[in-house]
């Protein structure tokens, strides 16, 4: 068998020598193919995603509170992702769909937090004054 020099150079044969074997060709470069392209937008997957951060935003601003708006609103994003075309934009869909289920989620222990504090003779007035006096004693202690 034939040694390749540096360059690429063969070393001269002996006269009657079987010919040189032929080098062996360059592998060939993997061929990439897009696949394909996301057009448009996914109106549904944006709606369950808005639908999924108004309904967790309700819940931490008011406490969970707002379990009875933010409930309907989470299920809403939990219908329109669900219904929301796969192949434009998936990742929209997915996204909407993990919002709208953790609202639904948070939603629910929070609807369960509340009914059970309620229930047990909680009372939000006597929450609200609490955190009143709190804040006035801190406000003294500072100044």
């Amino acid at each position: 068998m034939a040694e390749h020099l540096p360059g690429g150079w063969l070393p001269p044969q002996a006269p009657g020598a079987p010919p040189p074997p032929e080098p062996e060709p360059p592998p060939k470069a993997p061929i990439f193919v897009r696949g394909p392209a996301e057009t448009g937008t996914n109106g549904l997957a944006i709606a369950a995603i808005v639908c999924g951060v108004s309904s967790i935003g309700l819940l931490l601003l008011s406490l969970g509170l707002s379990f009875p708006f933010s409930l309907p609103l989470g299920i809403t994003g939990w219908i329109c992702a669900v219904r929301a075309r796969i192949e434009v934009r998936p990742s929209q869909r997915k996204a909407g769909l993990v919002l709208a289920i953790s609202a639904v989620a948070l939603s629910g222990l929070a609807a369960a937090v509340w009914i059970v504090l309620i229930a047990s003779g909680f009372s939000v007035e006597e929450l609200q004054q609490n955190l009143e006096n709190e804040l006035e004693r801190q406000r003294r202690a500072d100044g």
